[in-house]
């Protein structure tokens, strides 16, 4: 699967996720920052990050502390 990701350009609010379709944040195992979501089956980076996301092995890795990324779904109840 390949992984794209797009830099973005405003953090959206919670009614503008759901219509975008977001679908899960992305976050990092190691220190907990938030680096991004999937949005229409897309990785967007979150531009409060100062470096890049980077895809090694297959996986991808925290733009601070290259550590592992883990998906979180987001609730239909809390648009979290």
């Amino acid at each position: 699967m390949e992984a794209r990701v797009v830099r973005q350009k405003a953090q959206p609010d919670v009614a503008h996720r759901r219509q975008r379709g977001l679908q899960a944040d992305l976050s990092c195992l190691m220190c907990g920052r938030l680096v991004g979501h999937v949005i229409d089956n897309r990785v967007v980076h979150r531009t409060g990050c100062t470096g890049q996301i980077k895809l090694v092995s297959g996986m991808l890795r925290c733009c601070q502390c290259s550590g592992t990324i883990y998906r979180e779904p987001v609730s239909t109840l809390t648009g979290r």
